[in-house]
Order: structure tokens, then sequence, then C-alpha cells
């Protein structure tokens, strides 16, 4: 009879921790859960704070950037368009006209077609129609113009990007360029873009002189912006350098797949 007790005594007290093992294993995993769930929600506040913060930096831009531009064309167009008006008149009325004032006009015109041009840059709808490839190509041309450097662009026929991410995308691209131009000292610069099954890549290699990576973070050069610029848009970025054997920079963004 003692031997059956003490046979129930154990049996009871092993189901008693078995209950209880369960119980604390129960309420260990709820707590986990719940603890997941506070740090996703946490990052998704975060997330949701940045792309609030980023709106609203954008909608001030715009609006600075509206009434700049109508600045542009209503009040310095017109004044460079009279200044020229002027010259055409005083050319017309010498009987020859000093190359000088011919260097003049043909300057005055270069200008009022530049700041039509950064005018129309400036517009709203411009930005809402924004095309990454168009854009760099003409900043490529532009720098190609003044043959101190060469920068070779391939790219695909367009990109599965939202207009706002490829303005975001041409500030990394930009600000790459000018650490290659300004810090590496390059004389040619390779871009190229194109899209994987899920995701377009892009790379900006230079010839330049190189850096040490920890030097590279420590120095700045624009790295923190482009960075966050890249997070902002769901990517990553990686920066391969060396002294001596130039730079390179790798973009990877998630886009979109392509209708069939």
């Amino acid at each position: 009879m003692e031997k059956n007790q003490v046979i129930f005594a154990v049996l009871f007290a092993t189901a008693v921790l078995v209950l209880l093992a369960g119980f604390l294993l129960f309420f260990l995993v709820r707590y986990r859960s719940r603890s997941n769930q506070y740090i996703r929600e946490r990052e998704n506040l975060k997330k949701e704070f940045e792309q609030t913060l980023l709106q609203s930096r954008v909608e001030v831009q715009e609006n600075t950037f509206a009434t700049l531009g109508q600045e542009l064309h209503d009040n310095i167009g017109q004044l460079l368009v009279s200044a020229k008006a002027l010259i055409g008149v005083t050319q017309r009325n010498l009987p020859c006209s000093p190359e000088t004032l011919n260097i003049a006009e043909e300057t005055l015109g270069k200008a009022i077609n530049e700041v039509r041009s950064l005018s129309k840059s400036l517009d709203k709808e411009w930005l809402q129609q924004f095309d990454f490839i168009n854009n760099l190509q003409t900043e490529v041309n532009r720098i190609n113009a003044a043959k101190t450097l060469q920068i070779n662009f391939s790219h695909p026929e367009k990109l599965l990007l939202q207009p706002e991410e490829q303005i975001i995308l041409f500030r990394i691209v930009q600000e790459a360029i000018q650490n290659s131009v300004k810090h590496s000292h390059a004389q040619q610069i390779d871009i190229s873009a194109s899209h994987s099954v899920s995701s377009l890549i892009i790379s900006i290699i230079d010839n330049g002189k190189g850096f040490e990576k920890d030097l590279m973070i420590s120095s700045g050069l624009g790295l923190k912006n482009m960075k966050h610029r890249t997070q902002l848009l769901g990517g990553t970025i990686e920066w391969i350098s060396s002294p001596g054997n130039g730079s390179t920079v790798i973009l990877k963004l998630p886009v979109k797949k392509s209708e069939p």
C-alpha cells in the first residue's frame, strides 16, 4: 500500500512539474511573440515616420521650387530677354558690330536657354514625370562636354520605379559622381543600370586613386546621405575601393515585376 502511495506521489509530482513546465513554455512563447510584435510595430512606426518626414520635405521643396521656377521664368528670364533684344537693336544700328557685342548677345541667348531649362526642372508636373535615364544622360552629356572627364552610361529602355523613387536614385548617383570627380580625381566613370528578376542594379565604377575603406567611412564623402536615401528606397548600397584601384558603388533596389 505504501509502495502504491509513493508511486502515486511521484506520478502526481511529475504531472505537476510537466504542467508547470508547459505553462512556463506557453508564457515564454507568448512573451516572445508579443516582444517580436512590439519590435515590428516600432520598426513600422519608424519607417512610417521617415516616409512622412520625407514626404513633408518633398512638399516643402516642391513649393519652394515652384515659386523659384516662376520667379526665374517671369522675372529673371524676361529681364534677360529684354537685355538680348536691346543688344540686337544696337547691333542693327551699328555699321559694324564689335565682336565683344556679338559674344555678349550669344552668351545672353545661352543664359536664357539655361534659365528656361532650370525653370522647367523646378516645375511640380515635371517632377511628377521625372525620368532617371533622361536626366542622368543630360548630366553625363554636360560633364563630357567639358572634356575633362569621360562618363559612359549604359541602361535599359526604362526603369521600373516610380518618378519620386527615380528622383531619389538620381540624387544618389549624382553624389557618387561628385565623389569620383572631387575626391577620387577619376578620368573615367562607367555607370550601368540593369534589371534582374526583381531588382534594379546600378553600378558606378571609376578609375580614380581609390580609398581605404575605413577612411571612406570616417571622411564622410556624402556616404551617410547616400545610404539613408538607399534605405528609403528599400535597397542596399555597397562601396568597394582600395588605394590605386579606383572605386565602385553598387546599388541594389527592389522593383515591381514587369507585366508579361
